[in-house]
C-alpha cells in the first residue's frame, strides 16, 4: 500500500424528495384530521383555511396560481407556531406572508387576519398577537 491518502468527498448531496426544495416538492394548505383532533387550535386553523380554500377555488386560475403559494406558506407557518415553534424567524415569516396575502387579495387576507386576530380559545396567543399586529398595520394603511 502506498502512503497516499485516498480522498473522499467532503460533501454528499442527496436528491431531496417530498421537501420544499426538492424536485418533488409538495406543500399544501391541508391540515390533517389527526392533527385537528389532537389540538383544538389546529382544528380552528383547519376550519379557517377550509374557508380560504373555498375562496381560492372561486378565483380565476391566474389569481389562484398567484395567491395559493402564499396561502400554503401561511398555513405551514401558522401550524408550526400553533404546535410550539414560536421562534422570531417563524413569527416574522408569518407576518410577512399575511401582509403579502392582504396586498395580493384583500378579501382573502382579511379573512385570515381577522380570524387569527380574534381571541378564540384554541389558537395560540402568539398567532393572535401576530394577527392583531398585522390587522392594526393594515387598518393604518401600512404594508
Amino acid at each position: 500500500m502506498s502512503d497516499e491518502k485516498k480522498e473522499t468527498a467532503k460533501y454528499i448531496i442527496h436528491h431531496a424528495k417530498q421537501s420544499a426544495i426538492g424536485d418533488y416538492a409538495k406543500v399544501t394548505n391541508y391540515i390533517s384530521a389527526q392533527a385537528a383532533a389532537a389540538d383544538p387550535g389546529i382544528a380552528e386553523l383547519k376550519t379557517l383555511f377550509e374557508e380560504v380554500n373555498r375562496r381560492l377555488a372561486a378565483l380565476a386560475a391566474a389569481d389562484r396560481d398567484r395567491v395559493a403559494p402564499a396561502v400554503e406558506q401561511t398555513v405551514a407557518a401558522a401550524t408550526a407556531i400553533q404546535q410550539g415553534d414560536e421562534s422570531e424567524e417563524k413569527q416574522s415569516f408569518l407576518e410577512g406572508r399575511l401582509k403579502a396575502l392582504y396586498l395580493m387579495r384583500k378579501d382573502i387576507g382579511e379573512v385570515i387576519i381577522t380570524s387569527l386576530a380574534s381571541p378564540t380559545a384554541g389558537i395560540a396567543l402568539t398567532l393572535q398577537k401576530i394577527g392583531q399586529k398585522v390587522k392594526e398595520a393594515v387598518d393604518r394603511g401600512e404594508s
